[in-house]
Formats: C-alpha cells, sequence, structure tokens
C-alpha cells in the first residue's frame, strides 16, 4: 500500500522547523565568532605567526615596521607593538600609543621574541562575557517571537475543535467549531461541522418522528377503545359502526409502521437496502394503476392523467407504484377540492419523465433543501387531514435513485408543487 503524500500542514510544520535549526545555527556561529574576536585567541595566534616572520625583517626600518603593523590591524582586527631590546617603544598600531608606549604595556598581552632581542606584543583585547550572553538572550527572544505565529495558528483551530467537542458531547447539539483555517485543520474544522449538522439534523427527526408517530396513533387507537367500550355494554350497531373506521385505521397503522421500518433500512443501507424485482415494464401502466387506486381512495377528488407513449423502463413494478402513490397522496393531503391533481408520464431522450402536480398550499423555499429528510414535514400543523411522519418523499427518492433515476421538485407558496421522476429508459 502506498504511503499518502503530505499534506501542506506537515510541509509547514517541517520547513518551520528548518528554518528554526538554520536560525539557530546562524546564532550559535555569531555567537562563536563574537567570543573568538572578543578573545583574539586564534586571531593573535596567527597574528603572531606573521609578525614574528615578518617583522623581524622590518624592525630597522620604523616607517615600514609602523605600515606592517597597520596592515596586521586591519587583517586581523588585534593591535601590536614592537619593542626593543631595552624596553623602549619601535613601532605600534595601537589606537593609543601612549598607552602602548607604558613600561607595562609589554606585559598585556601575547608576547613573540624577535631575532634582534625585541619584542612583538600581540595587545589582548578585553573579553567582556556579558556581551555574548546578551546576544544570546537576544537570539532567543527572537525565536520565541517568531515561534508564536505558526504555534498560534496550529493551536487555535485545535482548541476551537476540542471546544466544539466537547460542548456537542454535553449535548450542545448547535455546537460549531467554525475554523477558518486553510489545509487539513480547515478541513477537518468543516468536516467536524458538517458532521455536528448531520447529527442534529438526525435527533431533530427523531424527535419529529417520535411527535408524528404519536399523534397518528392517538386516533385509532381512541376509536379502538371506544369500539371495545361499546361492545362491552352490549351497544352493537355503535360497535359495528366504529368497527369499520377501525379497519381504516388499522391499514393506516400497518402504513405507518412499514413505512418507519422501510426508512430505518434505508438510511442504515441506502439505496442498495430496496431489492428490486425488476423487469421491463411500461411506465404508462404504472400510472394508469395509480390513478384508479387514487379514484378509489380519494373520492371527490380530480385526477388529470396524461399518458404518451415510449415510457418502457426496468424496473420494479411495485416499488414504483408506491413511489407514485406517496405522491399523489401528497398532492390530495396538501391541496383542496375541487382542484384537480395532475399526473403525467412522457418520454424524453434516454429516460421516461413522471410528474406529479398539485395546486395547494405550497412549499416555502426554506424547506425545499430539507424536503427529502426523514421525518421532514412543511405542514406542522398535525392536522389529521395533513398527518404523516414525513416519510413518503424519503422512500419516494430512495425508489427512484433505486432505478438509477432521480426526483426534483418545483414549487411556490400559494401556487402548488410540481414532483418530476426521471427513470431511465430501458434498452430497445
Amino acid at each position: 500500500m502506498s504511503r499518502r503524500a503530505h499534506g501542506p500542514l506537515f510541509w509547514r510544520v517541517y520547513l518551520h522547523g528548518v528554518l528554526l535549526l538554520l536560525v539557530v545555527a546562524i546564532a550559535v556561529g555569531a555567537v562563536g565568532f563574537a567570543l573568538r574576536r572578543g578573545s583574539g585567541w586564534w586571531s593573535e595566534r596567527g597574528a603572531g605567526r606573521y609578525a614574528a616572520e615578518r617583522v623581524g625583517e622590518l624592525v630597522g626600518d620604523p616607517p615600514r615596521l609602523s605600515a606592517e603593523l597597520a596592515r596586521v590591524r586591519e587583517a586581523f582586527g588585534v593591535e601590536a607593538s614592537v619593542y626593543a631590546p631595552g624596553g623602549g617603544l619601535v613601532a605600534t598600531s595601537a589606537r593609543d600609543p601612549a598607552a602602548a608606549a607604558r613600561p607595562d604595556a609589554r606585559r598585556r598581552g601575547w608576547t613573540v621574541p624577535l631575532r634582534d632581542g625585541g619584542t612583538l606584543v600581540v595587545h589582548s583585547r578585553p573579553h567582556d562575557p556579558a556581551r555574548g550572553l546578551l546576544f544570546i538572550g537576544a537570539v532567543l527572544a527572537a525565536l520565541a517571537v517568531a515561534s508564536y505565529p505558526l504555534t498560534r495558528a496550529i493551536v487555535a483551530p485545535v482548541e476551537r475543535l476540542t471546544a466544539a467537542a466537547r460542548a456537542l458531547g454535553a449535548g450542545d447539539l448547535a455546537a460549531r467549531a467554525n475554523v477558518r483555517a486553510h489545509g487539513e485543520l480547515g478541513e477537518l474544522g468543516r468536516s467536524f461541522d458538517e458532521m455536528a449538522a448531520r447529527l442534529e439534523a438526525l435527533v431533530r427527526g427523531e424527535r419529529e418522528l417520535l411527535a408524528n408517530v404519536s399523534h397518528e396513533l392517538r386516533t385509532p387507537l381512541a376509536r379502538i377503545r371506544v369500539a371495545l367500550e361499546l361492545a362491552a355494554e352490549g351497544d352493537a350497531a355503535r360497535a359495528r359502526r366504529y368497527l369499520g373506521e377501525i379497519g381504516q385505521d388499522l391499514a393506516e397503522l400497518d402504513a405507518l409502521v412499514q413505512d418507519v421500518l422501510d426508512a430505518a433500512r434505508l438510511e442504515a443501507r441506502g439505496a442498495a437496502a430496496l431489492r428490486l424485482d425488476a423487469g421491463p415494464l411500461e411506465l404508462a401502466d404504472v400510472a394508469r394503476a395509480a390513478a384508479s387506486r387514487f379514484h378509489g381512495g380519494h373520492e371527490g377528488r380530480a385526477l388529470e392523467l396524461e399518458v404518451g407513449p415510449g415510457t418502457r423502463v426496468h424496473g420494479d413494478a411495485a416499488l414504483l407504484r408506491r413511489m407514485l402513490d406517496n405522491l399523489l397522496d401528497n398532492a390530495a393531503k396538501y391541496s383542496e377540492a375541487p382542484s384537480p391533481v395532475r399526473l403525467s408520464v412522457r418520454a424524453e431522450p434516454g429516460a421516461a419523465i413522471l410528474e406529479v402536480s398539485d395546486r395547494g398550499i405550497g412549499i416555502a423555499p426554506e424547506d425545499l433543501p430539507r424536503l427529502f429528510t426523514p421525518f421532514f414535514r412543511t405542514d406542522r400543523s398535525r392536522e389529521r387531514g395533513t398527518g404523516g411522519t414525513g416519510l413518503g418523499l424519503v422512500l419516494a427518492r430512495r425508489v427512484a435513485e433505486a432505478h438509477g433515476g432521480s426526483i426534483s421538485v418545483e414549487s411556490a407558496p400559494g401556487q402548488g408543487s410540481t414532483f418530476r421522476v426521471r427513470i431511465p429508459s430501458a434498452p430497445a
């Protein structure tokens, strides 16, 4: 398995470390140079060897000797003086000749004997340890200041992520890291926020499911309880009337439980969880069958059916019928009679198109992004006529995706909605 290439964060940290090492190396070299320059040990030695050979030849010529000592000072950065065998000053490159002429000047410096019996004294400059320590402290302070921006750039997003993760773990579903960094840290922050948003939506959906299912169960259970009480009291006529309604309620409860189970399975495993019993079929025939069921289940509602040719697809007839039933039921719930529901099937290049339209209350723009989210309902009133768990559109989307197709919606408040399903055509 090949190793993953290093990202920008790795190279930022790595190059920053290399830069720090380079700065430290320069600092150490500078400190060492300053200390050597202060002590003058190597410079004096080099100057002494050179002067012992060259200066000895010029002792008899003071002007040339003075010029040579000046060149030694310029080349090696040290001052030197030549004294006669008797101790008198012959020539010097010291900036203070009077100090070099004092009797004790010969004892302050590194002494090199000359061939004529005279003496070359390389004067040592006083070594100031405080200067080296001050220089080291300045370098360390510069390193500390230079390290702060990168350290902050790395640590700040991590701290924000840690605080957001701690808040999310404590139950604050609105917690977000809001990391604005670039590179891997920024990507990590955005991924965390997306995960938190999905988790918040999931928990909200579960709460909505609990509320919706509780609402849907209340009415049929109440009817069943009343029918049982009437039967216990011996009122057969009223009990029979309630039994007819109970049969319809039980059918709704069965559909409710089936929707919840299907939604749970689909969310766990996606569209692949749907087992397709696929084969060639005419989508127009599915639409006609759905229209017949719509008339039977929605008395008094008008349905406009428009069927075109060339709607052959490869699919599961039962799942496609269920998808279409859900779309038609939604259209009937969210529109009022005598406003008709329109169902059309037509062919387009490479696909068959199903459209279900109504002229109802429509969908608010802020609700459209969440329309196919599990357990989401645009109508929060939970009236019996518009009840539901918010799973019908989720199942419809999953069925379309399982057939290699897609579903979309166009809607505006007060103008109705149009759901469009695209299913790839079957090969000829």
